[in-house]
C-alpha cells in the first residue's frame, strides 16, 4: 500500500521548521517571564505574552509529536527494554522452528532417519544464539543463512539487521543483532 506524505514546499518543510519554532517560543516565554517582574508598568502584558508564548511552544512540540510518532514509539519502547537489547518473542514460537526447516538448520537424528534434529534457539543480551548440532557450524556462520535469518525477522515486523555470527567453544553461534538500517539499502 502507498505510503502518503506531503509534497516538498519552497519556503521550507514544516517538518523542519516547526522544532526550531518551538524552542524559539519557550526562550521568548521565559524571558517574557523575567521581564515581567523587572518592569511593573508592563509586567501583566509580559506576563500574558510569556503565557501565549509557551502555549505556543507546547502546540509546536505536539505536531511535531504527531509527525514522528513512529520514532517516539520506537524510543519509548527502547527506554522499556532499558537498551539491554532486542525482545524477540519469535524465538520461542512455532514460527522460528519452521525457519529453521525451510532454511535447512537441521541435522539428520543418529538414531531414527524418520526424525530430524532441530538445534535449540535462545535470545541474548545483544541479540540471539542457536546451538550448533551435528555438522551445522559452517551453515550457521554463512552469509546466506546470516541473510535469511535477517530476512525472516524482519518479516516477521523486527527492524533488525545481523552485524555479525560467532562461534564460541560452548556449541553455540551467537549473532549480534542492531536496529535496521533500511535506510542506507537501495529500493527498486
Amino acid at each position: 500500500m502507498a505510503i502518503r506524505s506531503r509534497k516538498p514546499q519552497e519556503g521550507g518543510s514544516p517538518e523542519k521548521i516547526i522544532p526550531p519554532l518551538g524552542w524559539l517560543f519557550l526562550i521568548a516565554g521565559i524571558l517574557l517571564r523575567i521581564w515581567a517582574y523587572k518592569i511593573p508598568w508592563f509586567g501583566l502584558y509580559c506576563l500574558l505574552f510569556s503565557n501565549l508564548s509557551i502555549l505556543l511552544c507546547v502546540m509546536c512540540w505536539i505536531y511535531w509529536g504527531v509527525i514522528n510518532r513512529k520514532e517516539i514509539a520506537r524510543l519509548i519502547a527502547d527506554k522499556e527494554n532499558n537498551n539491554s537489547g532486542f525482545k524477540l518473542n519469535i524465538v520461542n514460537s512455532p514460527v522460528m522452528k519452521d525457519f529453521l526447516f525451510q532454511a535447512k538448520a537441521i541435522a539428520p537424528d543418529p538414531y531414527d532417519p524418520r526424525y530430524q534434529q532441530f538445534p535449540s534457539v535462545e535470545q541474548t543480551k545483544k541479540g540471539l544464539k542457536i546451538e550448533a548440532i551435528g555438522n551445522l557450524r559452517q551453515w550457521l556462520l554463512s552469509d546466506s543463512f546470516r541473510d535469511n535469518l535477517e530476512s525472516f525477522l524482519n518479516q516477521h515486523g523486527y527492524d533488525v539487521t545481523v552485524q555479525n555470527a560467532n562461534y564460541k567453544s560452548d556449541g553455540w553461534v551467537y549473532y549480534t543483532l542492531i536496529r535496521g538500517i533500511k535506510s542506507d539499502r537501495l529500493r527498486f
